[in-house]
């Protein structure tokens, strides 16, 4: 996920024993919600978004409530990525206009919703390579760098506990961006070739995920300390040539990353609202019809306008991070759907699931709002 950019931000706000429990306690509780969100949605047959699941557990007024937090969750993800994309072409081009850079990452964007969502799955596999390029680039420059800051043979200097107790809540919303995205997995779940696959899918992925966020959040904490930037890449500097063009490059993967993934990240919005299309003013339209095409096209195009237009008011990616894991990662990723799995299989359940996922609800929601109130107040 793009919030691993932020993950040695996070330890600086948090400390190294707070920050190790966050982050391992939204591992285990996202990794739990989504293989329970997808035990939801093959409840029963007609299912096939996250507000289709929300509408089964908690009816029409669930899943509008749902709906809300879905959509916020989804567009402001998307938000965050044209944001990424612009910081990180900035760095590339220091003398462009940064609102001009996102105007053209919004050209690349629009056509991008239109692919099917198997090619772009295949697509996505850049942002992993692109995480794990960017570990590699950073412990290079980590080992080569003997001056502070940048160097792992120098290391600044960290903190165990928070240095300012009143940034704590900073870093809960950061920690756990990294492990986001399921309002995407249903439909990612639904265009599997192999869906029985899916739990052991998940799992593979959120093991290689936590390997390469430890490595980023540890070094690029030890290496930068209290200098730490919003994003790692923006502190990534050497006066060495054969650096200087690796981390080039690693910017410029990081930048063109988010093109993949974007589609992905604003296509449950767009397939929602295309089936509500379907039921309403399309009804009995086929799908290869050149009149819902243009209908889809404009959509598509609206949406993507708006997220690029909000990204150019709204500029600033640690904040943005910070409000978006704390009010929507927490309640999209883990606190509905613990209340799903609750109210759609209550009868089922043994008495320590039941514990369990009031635990994670109740720790869940805690975390949400004070991380919630202080990306407000900071």
């Amino acid at each position: 996920g793009v919030g691993a950019l932020s993950l040695p931000l996070a330890l600086n706000y948090s400390g190294w024993i707070i920050g190790a429990l966050l982050f391992f306690f939204g591992l285990i509780v996202t990794n739990y919600a989504a293989i329970i969100l997808i035990k939801c949605l093959s409840y029963k047959e007609g299912v096939y978004t996250y507000p289709d699941i929300a509408e089964i557990a908690f009816g029409k007024m669930g899943k509008y409530i749902i709906l809300v937090f879905f959509t916020l969750e989804t567009i402001t993800s998307s938000i965050s990525l044209v944001i990424l994309i612009g910081d990180s072409l900035q760095v590339l081009f220091p003398n462009t206009s940064i609102i001009f850079l996102k105007i053209i990452s919004w050209a690349i964007l629009v056509p991008s919703t239109l692919i099917d969502m198997k090619y772009l799955s295949y697509s996505s596999i850049l942002g992993v390579l692109t995480a794990v390029f960017l570990t590699v680039v950073i412990l290079i420059n980590g080992f080569i760098n003997n001056e502070q800051p940048g160097s792992l043979l120098n290391p600044m200097k960290t903190e165990l506990w928070p240095t300012n107790w009143n940034y704590l809540p900073l870093s809960f919303g950061l920690l756990i961006t990294g492990y986001a995205g399921h309002a995407t997995f249903p439909s990612i779940y639904l265009n599997m070739k192999s869906p029985d696959k899916y739990p052991t899918v998940v799992n593979i992925s959120f093991a290689i995920s936590t390997v390469i966020y430890i490595l980023l959040g540890v070094c690029g904490y030890i290496m930068f300390g209290n200098q730490t930037k919003p994003e790692i890449t923006q502190n990534i500097k050497s006066s060495s040539y054969v650096l200087k063009i690796l981390n080039q490059f690693v910017i410029w993967l990081v930048a063109v990353s988010p093109f993949t993934k974007f589609a992905l990240f604003i296509n449950p919005v767009n397939m929602f609202l295309e089936l509500e299309y379907r039921s309403g003013p399309c009804k009995g339209v086929s799908t290869y019809d050149y009149c819902f095409f243009f209908i889809r096209f404009l959509s598509r195009t609206l949406i993507s306008t708006l997220i690029v237009f909000i990204a150019i008011v709204y500029p600033n990616f640690d904040k943005a991070m910070e409000l978006i894991g704390s009010l929507l990662f927490y309640t999209i990723s883990a606190i509905f759907p613990c209340m799903f799995y609750l109210k759609m299989f209550s009868n089922s359940l043994k008495w320590w699931e039941w514990l369990l996922n009031i635990f994670f609800i109740l720790v869940c929601t805690i975390l949400s709002i004070l991380g919630t109130i202080w990306s407000f107040l900071y």
